[in-house]
């Protein structure tokens, strides 16, 4: 063995590694366990501090809380609302260059804190309760026009929709296409053994299955939407395959697929051409 092999890899936390390791040992014997501290952790966002760009989208609305702690930042006063759903530990700030466009078109803009996101409340999330929280707001404020959504976010108004959600357009940016695949690749982050895994996906599925959701992956559910959609998904993303974004868009009646390359999964959101044509797209029709 290298003097390499046996030094830890300075990119991996400590804490990453010490969790890593404890799966690896103690899964082989406690496998129903550590797939229950696994699923606390993969449902326990981090937070953090908005960047100072991001604080342009702050100033420019008001803040409202929804019955399950989510926040609602809404900017504008047009007839015709477009609501924006972050991604897993992001915030609703994120969409700061999405705002101005918007609201230039004549829009009323309405950003989501998911719970235990940005200035929600609440510790434990899913995309299942962000496409709650779409309902929520839609009950609160009417069915929107436009939905905009990143990473999770994206997933969150799949779901929405195929759960009911009225929408006439909707953007679907970066976003996974397989909770399936999702939990497989945490697990294989981890470092979680076979049985482990097992157990983790089927404690996942049944907890999403108990709140009355489908199960199945979004192609399943969007086969069925009938919004028209845009899917925008970088061929550099590294986080989300591109080829998940293929799948959404071949799933989804109609919809197109808008592929862009060297922004990523997070810069993706500050990308001009990407902001136009989500823009141009939810404000077409709007006659």
């Amino acid at each position: 063995m290298t003097d390499s092999a046996r030094q830890p890899d300075p990119q991996v936390p400590t804490s990453l590694r010490i969790i890593r390791g404890a799966n690896r040992t103690l899964g082989r014997v406690a496998p129903r366990v550590v797939a229950r501290l696994n699923q606390r952790l993969f449902s326990t966002p981090r937070r953090f501090t908005p960047r100072e760009w991001e604080r342009q989208f702050e100033a420019m609305g008001t803040r409202e809380r929804l019955p399950n702690g989510a926040s609602l930042l809404i900017a504008g006063d047009g007839p015709r609302t477009v609501v924006l759903m972050h991604g897993w530990e992001g915030r609703a700030t994120q969409f700061a260059h999405f705002a101005p466009p918007l609201l230039a078109a004549g829009f009323r803009v309405i950003g989501v804190d998911g719970p235990a996101h940005g200035d929600a409340r609440g510790k434990y999330a899913d995309p299942y309760l962000f496409a709650e929280t779409l309902h929520e707001m839609a009950a609160r404020h009417g069915a929107p026009f436009g939905a905009i959504g990143h990473s999770m976010g994206g997933g969150a108004i799949a779901i929405a929709l195929a759960s009911g959600l009225e929408a006439r357009r909707a953007v679907v940016i970066a976003s996974p296409s397989s909770m399936h695949d999702v939990l497989h690749r945490f697990a294989h982050a981890m470092h979680m053994p076979s049985g482990v895994t097992r157990h983790f996906v089927e404690r996942l599925r049944a907890q999403v299955a108990g709140r009355g959701h489908s199960t199945v992956d979004l192609p399943d559910l969007l086969a069925s939407v009938r919004t028209a959609g845009l899917v925008v998904h970088a061929q550099d993303d590294k986080e989300v395959p591109f080829s998940d974004g293929e799948r959404l868009a071949g799933a989804w009646p109609g919809a197109a697929l808008f592929p862009v390359d060297g922004v990523g999964h997070r810069r993706i959101l500050r990308d001009p051409s990407v902001i136009t044509a989500a823009v141009n797209f939810v404000s077409e029709s709007t006659s």
